[in-house]
Formats: C-alpha cells, structure tokens, sequence
C-alpha cells in the first residue's frame, strides 16, 4: 500500500482519540503516504502533526469530494467510525479497499469490516482506533509498530503559554472549560464553581483558575470565573485564541484540565495534563470508552449514579467528592507549596 486515506471527520475530542491509531499506521508503512479527511475545525490542529502526509477537508456539500479524492488514486480508505457520507463517497472514488465497521446498517458500502464494538465501551476510544489499524496491518500482513500514546511534545512552550494565562510565580494553573462542546453534555457553572472551591479548600498548593471557552461561551466562562472570584480565588476567564490550533497548543498551560467530556479535556490530555472528566452513565461506561489520553495516574473521572432515570442526570455529579479527589491527587504528585 502506497497511498492511504484515514477518514476522521467528527469532532475534536474524536479527532485526538485518533492520533495514536494515525502514528501507528506511519510508522508501521513509513514510506507510504498517510492523508486524513477531517472536518473544517480541526485542519489547524491537524496539521501538527508530522505523521500525517497530507490534510483533505470535509464539506459534505463540497460538489467535488469525490473527485477530489479519486484523483489521488487510494490504494485503501480506513474509515475510522461509521459515517454514512464518507462511506459512500470512498465507494464512488472507486478506492479498492475500504475498512469500516461492523454494526451498521451501511456496512456494505465497505469492502472489508474490522470486528469493533465500540458500544460496549469495554476499552477507551483511542484502543478501538488502534484495533482498527493493527486490523488492517495484520489482514496485509505488515507487522505492526508499537503503539505511542505520546504524541505531542511541545513541554518547552509550557512558561511561555503560563505567563500568557497570568501566572506570576510558584501556582498551578487549573483550567476549567464549562462549556459542553461535545455530545455528552456538561456541568453546570455552579457545579464547576463548587468543584473549584471544594478543590481550592483541600490543596497544599497555590492555584490559579483559568476558564476556557469556545466560540459563544465567553459569557459562561465570565460567570464562573466571576463566582470564582467572589469566593475569593484566584480566577480569570482565558484570553481570546486566533484558532483551535493556537488554543491547542496553549492547553499546554494547564496542570489541571476540568471539564466534561469534551474537546478541550482531550486536547489537555495531549500534553498530559490531570484531567478530571465528567461523564454519563446510563447502560454503558462512557468513562472507559471516553477516558483521556494523559497516563492513568493522571486521569480522575466521574458519573451520575448509573441508571436510565439517573445516568445521563450529570447534575447529580458529586462536587465535592470530585474537588476533593482532585485535590488529593494534586496533593499527591506536586506535594506542599
């Protein structure tokens, strides 16, 4: 295979949970091309990274998409999660090999089908994106290269983005992105404010609060950095960003992300960051599937009580379990002031 295409055209929290299964793929076959299909929000991300040989970009009432891609000549497409559209418009392109999977009613628009069951949640996202890789590496019985979940190594920005967000001298800088951005929905700002407070209360360590936003969020990130404040902590809302990718890059800034699950909590998890997480609960594990990027000892997450009546009810999170927890672990690896 010298050309491939690697389809990943949902949202930015998505998007991260693919970087491994991407990295894998370049250095398992370092002499093919690996081209990404994303959506328009995450090409400035996306182009970070060295693994990826070429960025195409998904409108979906792009009148030439298909063209455009069967003008590259794929040797094979790998559909990273079941999208109708995409599936059907690497089938027009004509691209020989195409592999999705199982479980979808379109599933035979691909030529090839990995065995995944993401529903289950029995792993975290970017585990099921890797399956799907080595899937296709064992069926052409390439050997597959060892999976890197390090990815982005930027440590050496980390002052000049703290001193961006105000920090002035020994504090940690705890984000906070109250905003749901994603489909599993959020807190509510007096949640995170009592998830704060709770946390400010049980540190050793001096914090700052910085509160992050996407676009038509500012008002929601002043009122929580507002109630913060009236509490008597050291809070701000975040500076304005040019693009996702300069926001990405300053996440970098965070010691501590807090946020549901959501763009901004993966993206911190990139650079490693203690992410505390917020999920729902229903009949499944969303925070198995949906956990973070950052090492296991980083990663702190949190449920409603499980239950149709109650899982997807995030207002019944536990704050103050959530604050105290995340102090511990702060407690844990950064010790006294």
């Amino acid at each position: 295979m010298e050309r491939i295409l690697v389809v990943r055209v949902d949202k930015l929290g998505d998007f991260c949970h693919s970087l491994p299964a991407i990295s894998l793929l370049k250095r398992s076959l370092p002499d093919a091309q690996i081209d990404v299909i994303v959506s328009p929000i995450i090409e400035p991300l996306a182009k970070q990274f060295d693994f990826i040989d070429n960025l195409l970009i998904y409108r979906k009432d792009d009148p030439q998409l298909v063209d455009t891609i069967k003008q590259r000549n794929y040797q094979a497409a790998l559909i990273m999660h079941s999208h109708k559209h995409m599936a059907q418009v690497v089938k027009q392109a004509n691209i020989p090999y195409r592999l999705g999977q199982r479980r979808k009613w379109f599933q035979y628009l691909y030529t090839h089908r990995a065995p995944l069951n993401r529903s289950a949640c029995l792993k975290p996202e970017w585990r099921y994106c890797t399956d799907h890789i080595e899937y296709f590496l064992c069926k052409h019985h390439i050997p597959p290269a060892d999976i890197h979940q390090r990815l982005w190594d930027i440590a050496e920005q980390k002052p000049q983005w703290q001193e961006f967000y105000g920090k002035t001298n020994y504090e940690l800088m705890v984000f906070i992105h109250p905003g749901s951005g994603g489909s599993e929905g959020s807190l509510s700002p007096a949640q995170f404010v009592d998830i704060a407070d709770n946390l400010a209360q049980k540190c050793q360590h001096k914090l700052k609060f910085v509160v992050t936003f996407g676009p038509g969020e500012e008002q929601l990130a002043d009122t929580v950095a507002k109630q913060l404040q009236d509490k008597q902590h050291d809070a701000l809302p975040a500076k304005p960003i040019k693009d996702i990718a300069e926001f990405s890059r300053s996440l970098v800034a965070a010691d501590v992300m807090i946020a549901g699950s959501t763009g901004p909590l993966h993206v911190a998890s990139l650079h490693n960051a203690i992410t505390v997480g917020f999920y729902p609960h229903e009949s499944r594990d969303d925070k198995i599937r949906w956990q973070t990027l950052s090492d296991d000892y980083k990663r702190l997450s949190f449920s409603p009580p499980m239950g149709k009546s109650t899982g997807a009810n995030l207002a019944l999170v536990d704050t103050k379990l959530a604050g105290t927890k995340a102090a511990e672990k702060i407690n844990a690896l950064y010790g006294d002031n």
